[in-house]
């Protein structure tokens, strides 16, 4: 009987700390599961900053070819036509201007001209003197009279001298003197030409 009353009082006092066990178990282990569900989930991490990211673009390079002329000038020559009368000119070849040619390598970046380089250069048309004829004949003083011959000049007639007059080209067979400018048909109507000058 006294073990009996022994047990029940112990009784209450077990069960109390069977309850209070129990009570932490069940803390304890709502906060394992807790835990072990925290980590198995994915974490989202929002970040208030986004980074600035630098893009770095490569510029684009090209090439073409540039073909281009430019015109060469002509020179101007003259030269003396004594058959011509003095003071009159004419020119005679006209000049042309040549051409030159010049082959390029542009370089252009992005589309735009950053620099070129001469490939070729060359003379693709000569260009040609111009040449101007000036007439150095000079109308003597004439005694006998004066006439126009086939290259358009005035001319002095044959005539008949003791000595031989400034500008005669040739004496005739019959003593006078011819101022002709072409040996053909001179002294024609003298008898021929004795002596050329």
């Amino acid at each position: 009987m006294a073990q009996r009353k022994k047990w029940q009082e112990k009784q209450p006092k077990e069960r109390v700390f069977t309850v209070v066990t129990r009570a932490i178990l069940v803390v304890v282990g709502l906060a394992l599961f807790g835990t072990i569900v925290s980590a198995t989930q994915p974490h989202s991490t929002s970040t208030s900053n986004t980074a600035t990211q630098t893009v770095k673009t490569v510029p684009v390079i090209t090439h073409k070819t540039d073909v281009q002329t430019s015109a060469i000038p002509y020179s101007s020559t003259t030269q003396n036509d004594s058959t011509k009368t003095s003071g009159t000119s004419t020119v005679t070849i006209a000049g042309v201007n040549g051409v030159e040619t010049k082959t390029y390598d542009v370089t252009l970046t992005n589309g735009v001209e950053t620099s070129r380089s001469v490939v070729s250069e060359e003379t693709t048309t000569a260009p040609v003197a111009q040449v101007t004829t000036v007439g150095t004949h000079a109308v003597p003083s004439c005694t006998n009279g004066t006439y126009v011959n086939s290259a358009g000049n005035t001319v002095c007639s044959p005539e008949t001298s003791s000595t031989t007059p400034a500008g005669a080209t040739a004496q005739c067979s019959d003593g006078t003197y011819s101022f002709s400018q072409s040996r053909s048909g001179t002294c024609s109507h003298h008898g021929g030409v004795a002596t050329w000058l």
